[in-house]
């Protein structure tokens, strides 16, 4: 099971793997780790739980998220997020 790769209340936000990561509902924290050049994981864990992961999948990182994440991943990613949480897990 993956962990954080910065804490829940940490203002730092670097970390040489972390694309990406986004709260959802005061509960859920979301990261996107880079796993190749074009690809990553997106992790979703549950902060009620000590920050459990409960979900996890690959992703792809378009442009090899060089500069950063892509508006178009984001948006997908934050969908994903969204629906897993609305629909599966807290069902």
């Amino acid at each position: 099971m993956a962990q954080p790769l910065i804490p829940w209340d940490s203002e730092e936000t670097d970390h040489p793997t972390l694309i990406w990561r986004a709260k959802f509902d005061d509960r859920y924290l979301a990261e996107v780790h880079r796993t190749g050049n074009y690809i990553g994981t997106l992790y979703v864990f549950d902060h009620n739980k000590n920050d459990k992961e409960i979900a996890s999948w690959d992703v792809s990182l378009a442009y090899g998220a060089q500069f950063g994440p892509d508006a178009a991943d984001v948006y997908e990613w934050q969908e994903e997020v969204t629906d897993f949480i609305d629909n599966t897990y807290e069902q």
